[in-house]
């Protein structure tokens, strides 16, 4: 199943499923597992509750012409402290934000899957993402979590 443990013979964990892709085509399924030496320091640092900020690598290449909140029609809460939450304070009119149904108020938690812990890793993570491609935002909004895409 997706996302279920994995163990060896003993019972003893030894990864996590992925999720599963299967082909339409010919009835066939894909999925992974992580082992689980390479989930212990994420899973350690959740329960601290640390955060591991987006690796600065050569992998990593930005596009030359990012989305931005700008660009979307986002205006966020003013950025008074380092994890100041995402909080939409305004969207403007007719922006991609607007027409995906953005509102004020709106807690931004993800974008594209990634976590946006404070408007600082909100405006970074947006600046992986080249203005040609839709953005995913996952929101709460009223105890209740949307998800909001905004295409270009």
């Amino acid at each position: 199943a997706a996302g279920g443990a994995a163990t060896d013979g003993q019972g003893r964990l030894v990864g996590m499923l992925g999720k599963e892709l299967k082909n339409s085509l010919n009835d066939t399924w894909l999925n992974y597992a992580v082992p689980i030496g390479e989930l212990v320091g994420s899973v350690d640092d959740i329960i601290a509750g640390r955060f591991r900020p987006r690796s600065e690598d050569d992998s990593l290449k930005k596009p030359t012409d990012a989305h931005s909140l700008a660009t979307l029609g986002i205006v966020l809460l003013p950025n008074v402290l380092s994890k100041t939450p995402p909080f939409v304070d305004s969207v403007l009119p007719t922006s991609s934000a607007e027409k995906a149904g953005l509102r004020p108020d709106d807690l931004i938690l993800f974008v594209n899957d990634r976590v946006a812990t404070s408007s600082d890793t909100l405006r970074d993570e947006l600046s992986y993402i080249d203005r040609l491609d839709p953005v995913r935002l996952i929101v709460e909004r009223d105890k209740e979590l949307l998800e909001v895409e905004l295409l270009p």
